[in-house]
């Protein structure tokens, strides 16, 4: 396989993991919001793990793990990336009420 058709591969793989990775966060957030966004995150969610499914089928017949690597290193980074972002807010909204406090 040439170089190529390896980062083609790799681009598919990305992009399929990205699903799985809309997939879970999807599933996540359908409880926390209005009846109407529910509803738009609802049929976002079913369309999403339909696809979910036809990847995990595709990965178990050929024996790729690829997907599934790809997909734990990016959900290990949107969790880290979402504790790093509210604890920001914490941070700022400390100094917010400091600030005020002293004015």
């Amino acid at each position: 396989m040439d170089i190529k058709e390896i980062r083609k591969n790799m681009d598919i793989n990305v992009t399929l993991a990205l699903v799985k990775c809309l997939t879970e966060q999807l599933a996540g957030m359908q409880w926390d919001y209005s009846h109407q966004v529910k509803q738009k995150f609802n049929r976002f969610l079913k369309v999403a793990r339909v696809y979910e499914k036809e990847i995990d089928k595709s990965m178990e017949l050929s024996n790729d793990d690829n997907i599934e690597n790809i997909y734990d290193a990016f959900m290990e980074s949107i969790v880290e990336a979402k504790e790093i972002a509210i604890n920001n807010i914490i941070k700022e909204n400390k100094l917010l009420s400091l600030q005020n406090e002293k004015s």
